[in-house]
């Protein structure tokens, strides 16, 4: 093979070779590239709870989905009587099915018990009928299932919420949480480029360091950039900064890379959050599942380069001095650890 590279070189000439090598090599990696993301399109189409729910897995994650749901609706200081009643009724469809309810001392199913437990509660504990999407007979079922005896909402002060992060990491991780709802004191610039500075510590594929983080403090740009967003309606008023996290595709350099960026992003996104937590800054990273539609409304909001992926946006500010969270039950250690001998 090397003889027949030199003799093509030498009939070409070297410069005319290099340029059909590389064309070559271009198109070699053009063709992978669209057969790679076939298949991770194929495995998405096949795996993903977007085309079928014929799992025990897709029909947990759509439970996770609805729950949670409804755990934020608690958040809020005035309670929307009736909210997700759509949401409501689809999952206690799916909370009665026996697959689910054989698993139902998984965390998150328990969790979705618990859930609607506690919407039935607030509302008949209020006298609101929900008979015509929630009945009684559906309530006494889940409430004969549900494992937890504790609260959906955890309460906190802020002064305690931000005990543990000087102590051990063990107190510190547990200790964080995502915070919705903010007083209106901003956040100046030097305990922002602090708190970079302590998330930049975050390892990288080959110490590329990818990860870019736009700062946006404007409201009106926070409120639009939100828009685009969809995930915090109902907290807009109270959010007045937030990082928009990035990967820079520059920095990936074959098509086994594809993904790379995800996996970057995703581990400064938590570093950034232990750096805001360790600061005293309450933040709640909101999602960026969005098509390229999407990509396109919030590179033009805030110039990005057309390398630059969002990977997710962090709004983040001080607690006010009495705030809620979300239960957010973790699985259970044996839920996820799988030990390979």
């Amino acid at each position: 093979m090397k003889r027949i590279k030199a003799t093509v070189g030498k009939l070409l000439g070297r410069r005319l070779y290099r340029k059909l090598a590389k064309a070559a090599s271009s198109f070699a990696n053009l063709l992978s590239l669209t057969v790679n993301t076939y298949k991770d399109g194929l495995l998405f189409f096949r795996h993903s709870m977007v085309f079928r729910e014929n799992t025990f897995n897709k029909i947990e994650s759509r439970i996770i989905l609805y729950y949670h749901g409804l755990e934020k609706g608690f958040l809020h200081d005035r309670f929307r009587f009736r909210f997700a009643n759509s949401q409501v009724r689809e999952l206690a469809r799916l909370l009665k099915s026996e697959s689910v309810v054989k698993n139902h001392a998984r965390t998150q199913i328990a969790s979705a018990y618990l859930a609607m437990c506690k919407y039935y509660e607030a509302h008949e504990t209020n006298g609101i009928d929900i008979s015509d999407y929630y009945s009684s007979e559906d309530y006494r079922f889940f409430k004969q299932h549900s494992s937890l005896d504790c609260d959906m909402i955890r309460n906190h002060e802020r002064s305690q919420f931000f005990a543990d992060p000087k102590c051990d990491f063990a107190a510190f991780a547990k200790s964080r949480g995502s915070v919705r709802s903010y007083a209106r004191e901003m956040i100046p610039l030097d305990t922002i480029n602090r708190v970079v500075e302590l998330a930049k510590t975050a390892p990288s594929v080959c110490n590329r360091q990818p990860v870019r983080v736009y700062y946006v403090g404007d409201k009106e740009r926070v409120n639009r950039i939100l828009a685009i967003q969809q995930g915090l309606v109902g907290y807009e008023d109270e959010i007045s900064q937030l990082f928009v996290v990035v990967s820079d595709r520059n920095y990936f350099y074959s098509v086994g890379e594809r993904n790379q960026l995800y996996v970057d992003g995703g581990i400064f996104i938590m570093n950034l959050l232990y750096a805001l937590h360790y600061e005293g800054i309450g933040a709640c990273p909101a999602h960026w599942g969005h098509t390229y539609q999407k990509d396109e409304m919030i590179k033009k909001e805030i110039s990005l380069s057309d390398s630059e992926k969002v990977i997710c946006m962090i709004p983040f500010g001080i607690p006010k001095d009495h705030f809620k969270t979300t239960l957010s039950l973790r699985r259970t250690t044996d839920e996820i650890l799988r030990i390979v001998s």
